[in-house]
Parts: C-alpha cells; structure tokens; sequence
C-alpha cells in the first residue's frame, strides 16, 4: 500500500509540475494573504507562469479540476485513471450558484444531487444567513428544509440587497458541502445545483495531492512563519482528513489559523503543532496558518516541521539579507529571488520523484542571522547613566568638583562615543546586520542621549560662578568709612 501511495503521489507531482514555472510561485505572506515570489527557474521544465486556480462559486467554492491538457495550476488526474482525465461518464459535474431572472425576487432554489447528478430526495438543507452593516454590527440566523423527490428546496421571503448575505449548506455523513456565499439581486431570485460526494477519511482511498509552503519572515525578536497547503483532489471521493496533524517546530507559539469560506481549517494541538479539518470534495481546496518561533542570540536557526500526507512537492522560502543563507535537508540548493516588496528572498524546493519515499518531515537551516552587537547596548546603558548625571549636573550638584572641568571633559569624551556609535549603528543597517526595529530603538536612544549630554555655552559656567554671592570675600568700605 506504500508503494502505492507513493506512486499515486509521484503522479500527482509530475502533473503538477508540468507547464508550470516558480517564478510567480503564491506563498504566503506575513499578513495572512498569498504573496507572489520569485522563485529558481531552474527548478521546473517550463517557463511558464504558475496560475493558481481561485476558488470557484460554482463548485463549492473550490475550483474544479482542470480539463484534460488545461495548464491553470489545478492538478490534473494521475496516469492510469482514464475515466477520469478524459471519460466523459465519470467526468465532474460543477455546482451551480447564480442568478436567474425567471425566479421569484427574493427566493433561493436549490437542487441537491450525488456525484452523477441523480436527486438526493430527503436531504436536510440548511440555509446560513448573515447581516452585516457597519452601523449595525453583524447578526447570524439560519433557515432548514428537506429536499423533495426531485432534491430540490426552496427559500423565499428573503431579504435583498448587500447588507444580508447568503450559503446554502448540507451535511452528508462526517462531509459538509457548501456554496460560496452571494447576495440576493431586487429583480430576480438564485438557483443553485449542489453535488455531495462519496467521502472517505482512509488516505488510502482518497486521491489527492498536496503542494506545500513555508514562508519565513526574519523579525527583530521572532521568526514569523506561515504555512499553506493545497489539496488537489482528483478522484471522485471526498476526503475528510481524521487524525492528520502536522508536527510544528520545538517551542512555537502565537499560533494562529487562517478562516476560510468553508470548513477547512487548521487548528492547535498544543504543544504539538496543527490539525488538519474539513471536507476536502473532488476540485481545489487550501488552508493556511502562522506561528512564531523566538529568536535568540545566535546567527543561526534550525528546526524540525512535519507535513500532513501526499505532499508531491514542498517549498520553503526565506526572506533573507545578504548575509544569511537557507539550508533544507534533502531540498534543492536555495536560488536567490525577490518577493512581491522587492525584498531578497532564498527558495528552496523538494520535488518527489517515483523512487521517493513519501515525504514526511523536513529540517531546515537559517545561518547568517543578523544580531546587534552587545557593544551597542551597552553605549545606550552608559548614555542613560550619563544624562542622569547631566541631569544633576543642571543643577549645580557638581559646580564644586574642580571648577566644572572634569566634568566637561567627561561630556565631551562621552559626547564623541555616542557620535561613533552612532555612525557604526548606521553602517550595521545600510549593511543589514540590524533589524529596522532594533535599528530604530538603538537610533532614538542615542541620539536622545547626544542631545541630553550638549555642552553648555562656552563662558556660561564661568559667568554663572561669578554671579554667585562669595560669603568669605571682604566687602569694600566706603569713603566715609575710610575718612
């Protein structure tokens, strides 16, 4: 069964990768969206442009497989299912999900059927409604019917217009099959066609793929991670993932997932890493989530990431300075790319071949981190001590200690490091070996403290001491107190 797994996975790969380049490769962004990097052109056999397929409104809200000799980025069939790659007695109905001007304003039919368009009579329906304006807030309620002989529902009654927002839904078994959610237009009512698929939870029954990223945001404090996932699914059997948990790396945190328009989601195992949800019908599907790992004093990172099953093809992108380096057991050698900001990025990729093993788990290796050096902070420690005693200084604590002398001269020599460090704090930036963030407290702090530590006017300590009643001096007699 292995040995088949791995075969049906190496079949998926070499679909996926045919026709398509990593120079536009979607990964995801620090922000929780797709971001489009760069990635070595010598890593697939074509020059063309990957074209994730979007999630489609008339198919659950996942895009369907592409035709047979398509190049959008959806995984075709793998080699041996012919029904399947071009038969038309097995090939996927889309769902339909659209306007009709012959439907009564403000009603929603929907007709639920199985795999091979045959009506589904009794099927329970749900009808999820969502209200939301801004100066309302938000409100959630639902409706339910049971498809007649024909499978068909009907809505009516129904509120019009943006501010109410509305998904059909059924739940088959452990499966949940759902619209993208739509808006009821004034002049016409919505029909929508919804498939419900055989589902299984067992890998081996399942025909599916997966092409995996990691992307890595090198932060001042933490390392920002974010992983996504897409599953292709090519047979025509739902796959509801039980079980299946991707071991995260040693002591992260900040988990958080992304929320998608279906019920597919990762969610926290603490301690462990991410559990994978939801329903996984015939088409396109992705989940995404982030953690952190925390940054320490070392040049150099490296952890340990599982992978859920059928990964075909992972790739793990690090934005990167000049000075760092991207090291992935097994993996390509990284290729130097730039993302969507233009930033420096290294991409790494993992391609299974026939001969493979499935892959699993990956290690992987950040060197050349930049760290600020102890120096600076200790610049910053002795400036803070220093404009303490500026401060005292103001106000004549130290007027007696030799005149001021020592005093200025300590000013000035401290006046003249801080300048220093200052110039090498901004050679470290323009040479990426400091953060934007460290870069800008260390600037601030110093330039406060070269402001606090300004030597006063020349003559004005010697004007100030002058001006001060001497009690010891002997007051001069006047003429009367001479004659």
């Amino acid at each position: 069964m292995k040995r088949v797994n791995r075969v049906f996975t190496a079949a998926c790969l070499a679909l996926f990768a045919t026709g398509h380049a990593l120079a536009a490769t979607p990964a995801p962004s620090a922000s929780g969206g797709v971001r489009a990097t760069a990635a070595p052109p010598s890593a697939t056999p074509s020059a063309a442009p990957v074209q994730s397929a979007a999630p489609s409104a008339a198919n659950n809200g996942h895009a369907a497989p592409a035709p047979s000799g398509a190049d959008n980025g959806a995984a075709a069939p793998p080699a041996g299912h012919a029904a399947l790659a071009g038969g038309a007695a097995n090939e996927q109905q889309a769902d339909v999900n659209e306007s009709v001007p012959g439907l009564e304003a403000g009603s929603i039919t929907a007709t639920i059927v199985n795999d091979r368009g045959i009506p589904l009579a009794g099927q329970q329906v749900r009808l999820g409604i969502l209200f939301q304006k801004i100066a309302e807030g938000e409100a959630r309620s639902e409706k339910f019917a049971t498809a007649d002989a024909q499978g068909t529902v009907h809505f009516s009654g129904l509120t019009r217009g943006s501010d109410h927002a509305y998904r059909v839904t059924v739940q088959a078994g452990p499966a949940s099959y759902q619209t993208s959610p739509f808006n009821l237009r004034q002049d016409m009512g919505q029909r929508v066609i919804l498939h419900v698929y055989p589902a299984t939870s067992e890998v081996e029954q399942a025909q599916f793929g997966m092409r995996g990223y990691l992307y890595v945001e090198t932060r001042d404090d933490v390392f920002q991670c974010e992983a996504l996932f897409r599953v292709f699914n090519v047979g025509q059997v739902t796959w509801v993932p039980k079980d299946v948990v991707v071991q995260l790396p040693k002591g992260f945190k900040a988990f958080k997932a992304q929320e998608g328009m279906t019920d597919v989601r990762f969610e926290q195992v603490d301690g462990v890493g991410a559990r994978l949800k939801g329903t996984f019908p015939p088409g396109q599907n992705e989940a995404s989530f982030r953690f952190q790992l925390a940054k320490g004093t070392d040049d150099t990172l490296t952890f340990r990431m599982g992978l859920p099953p059928h990964v075909a093809e992972m790739r793990v992108i690090a934005e990167a300075s000049s000075t760092m380096n991207l090291e992935v057991e097994g993996f390509q050698p990284p290729v130097p790319a730039a993302n969507n900001n233009g930033q420096r990025v290294l991409v790494s990729v993992k391609q299974l071949l026939r001969r493979d093993e499935e892959l699993k788990e990956f290690v992987a290796t950040l060197s050349g981190i930049p760290t600020p050096g102890n120096g600076r902070w200790l610049a910053i420690a002795i400036a803070f001590c220093l404009v303490v005693g500026g401060v005292f200084a103001a106000n004549g604590a130290f007027d007696d200690a030799g005149e001021g002398k020592d005093l200025a001269a300590d000013k000035k020599r401290a006046r003249e490091v801080l300048l220093r460090e200052l110039v090498a704090l901004e050679a470290a930036r323009r040479q990426e070996r400091i953060g934007p963030r460290s870069y800008e407290q260390s600037r601030s702090a110093l330039i406060d403290a070269i402001a606090r530590l300004g030597l006063p006017a020349e003559g004005t300590r010697k004007r100030a001491k002058d001006s001060k009643v001497n009690p010891t001096r002997k007051r001069a007699k006047s003429a009367a107190e001479r004659g």
